[in-house]
């Protein structure tokens, strides 16, 4: 008699962290509400860190559903619901004018030396000498996987943090829905493996340095709050992905030794429409 040799179940690894051990098929609704509510978040953040056009620039209870389902650490549940709590508090009473103001006094409408919400500015691993190669690096995986950034949030330099969230916010929810129409595991595995690919490359390696200087120049109310809950996403992100960044600190930033001047006038997008 032959015997029946059942091979191992292929599993999401992601799912695995929260404990899901079924197959693929058995936990396809967990993979697609998973990767949805991972885009959710990413492309909150990324009209968030744009400039304030109108009011629904940033809607902070809506980060809520889906932080809930990606969250890893019980108590970082709470640390996000304390945080949008703390949003609910000022941010109704803030006109649009003021909002806008606080975006200026924080970013600048240049390209700010203080907290620069650009990649290129935090160098690169190669060293200054391959610095402009960041721009090749995005641009690459933009192209590779048909992603624009769309036009009704502006033109931003394709290293703006809130290019570089859109594009994970487009690449979730691509892969949720090749698993929501079963596409070849094989292809959605390519998808997944670039993500992790940027989150270890870009997001994060710089976004943690970004967060802690715009905290600092911040020191209070919105967009401090802001970097803080994107700080907690990004380490979730890491966990999640298994992978570990190569963080820019402070003194490797600081020690850069290229024009930063220079540089800031060569790179600088158009100015945002002054605050009348």
């Amino acid at each position: 008699m032959t015997e029946i040799i059942e091979l191992p179940k292929e599993q999401d690894p992601i799912l695995v962290k929260f404990g899901e051990t079924g197959s693929l098929e058995e936990c396809k609704e967990q993979r697609i509400s998973l990767q949805l509510a991972r885009g959710r978040i990413y492309d909150l953040f990324s009209n968030a860190f744009g400039y304030p056009w109108n009011r629904k620039f940033f809607r902070p209870k809506s980060f809520l559903e889906p932080f809930d389902v990606v969250l890893l650490d019980e108590e970082d549940w709470g640390k996000v619901k304390e945080m949008v709590s703390r949003f609910g508090k000022y941010l109704p009473k803030m006109a649009l004018k003021q909002v806008q103001q606080e975006y200026v006094r924080v970013f600048g409408h240049a390209v700010s030396q203080e907290c620069p919400p650009y990649e290129m500015q935090y160098g690169t691993e190669g060293g200054i000498q391959s610095q402009t190669d960041v721009l090749i690096q995005l641009g690459g995986f933009y192209e590779t996987f048909g992603f624009e950034f769309p036009k009704s949030r502006g033109k931003e330099r394709v290293d703006h943090i809130t290019v570089e969230l859109a594009f994970m916010a487009y690449c979730c929810f691509r892969e949720a829905y090749g698993i929501s129409n079963e596409h070849d595991e094989k292809k959605i595995a390519i998808v997944r493996a670039s993500t992790k690919k940027f989150v270890r490359n870009h997001i994060g390696r710089w976004t943690p340095l970004f967060a802690l200087f715009t905290a600092r120049k911040a020191e209070r109310g919105l967009f401090k709050d802001m970097v803080e809950l994107l700080s907690l996403f990004v380490k979730n992100e890491c966990a999640l992905l298994d992978v570990k960044p190569i963080k820019v600190e402070e003194p490797e930033y600081r020690s850069l030794s290229y024009s930063m001047e220079n540089d800031l006038i060569a790179n600088a997008p158009a100015e945002c429409e002054p605050v009348k």
